[in-house]
């Protein structure tokens, strides 16, 4: 995983096994970047082979922590799920 912060901005880079792994995993989080808990960031997230690109902007640090923190936590959770479902294929 890369990370890149420039101000109020994140770009977060994670590598994974597969390119459905990344799409699948974007299809997933696309409806969080609809319905943000807060108005202080937004989030875009794309898919690219096996990279899953989360770009976030945000008002402040505190705002940016906030998301970055969220969505590394659905990405986690969504990642062990999808592990899980193929070790029971």
């Amino acid at each position: 995983m890369s990370l890149r912060m420039l101000g109020g901005h994140a770009v977060l880079e994670i590598d994974l096994e597969s390119a459905q792994m990344a799409e699948t995993i974007r299809c997933a989080l696309e409806p969080e970047t609809d319905s943000v808990p807060s108005e202080r960031s937004t989030t875009q997230v794309s898919a690219e082979g096996t990279k899953l690109i989360i770009k976030i902007t945000a008002e402040d640090l505190t705002a940016l922590r906030a998301a970055m923190n969220s969505y590394l936590a659905w990405v986690s959770g969504s990642k062990r799920a999808l592990e899980s479902v193929e070790q029971e294929s």
